[in-house]
């Protein structure tokens, strides 16, 4: 998802450190974050 900054676009990620190393080794992770309507977030929320 590509957001707009001041008439520019950025792709964004993030990136995470983890509580505990992983099986791998890894310490940290990266993750892309989408929009959601809050209607639609709202209803996926109940189960």
């Amino acid at each position: 998802q590509m957001v707009d900054f001041e008439g520019n676009e950025y792709f964004v990620f993030e990136v995470a450190g983890l509580k505990e190393t992983d099986g791998f080794g890894k310490t940290h992770t990266t993750y892309v974050s989408k929009k959601v309507a809050a209607a639609k977030m709202k209803g996926s929320l109940k189960k």
